[in-house]
């Protein structure tokens, strides 16, 4: 099998449905199958950072207690030899100046996007 570059650029979306099995879970399962590189952008870029975990989420009386957990999801896909890669120019939109990626995550400019893209035999969008 060939290399692969899977692109997510949506972030949390059925955070509430999904719960588990969000799309960086899908990742992680499909990556220990067959090793990609993966490249953050959009609103996906958020995934990158170095920020608490939110807090739980309350609607109405009820508080959701197994929301998704983004974090442990990309510290896992880093354990397991996964490479991550964010672009800066989507990045520097969803962040405040200075604040820190998670250790492991490569920030890429649109021409290595490019290059990384050229170099692989599969790209799928998720």
């Amino acid at each position: 099998m060939g290399t692969i570059l899977a692109i997510i650029e949506r972030a949390h979306r059925g955070a509430v449905e999904q719960q588990y099995a969000h799309v960086l879970w899908l990742v992680h399962g499909l990556h220990r199958q067959s090793p990609m590189t993966v490249l953050l952008r959009g609103t996906a870029a958020v995934y990158a950072l170095d920020a608490e975990p939110p807090p739980r989420l309350r609607l109405g009386g009820a508080e959701l207690v197994h929301v998704p957990d983004y974090r442990a999801a990309m510290d896992r896909l880093r354990t397991d030899g996964a490479t991550v890669l964010v672009s800066a120019e989507c990045l520097d939109r969803v962040r405040s100046p200075g604040a820190p990626l998670l250790p492991g995550v490569t920030p890429v400019t649109a021409a290595e996007i490019a290059a990384t893209a050229a170099a692989c035999d599969r790209i799928w969008y998720l």
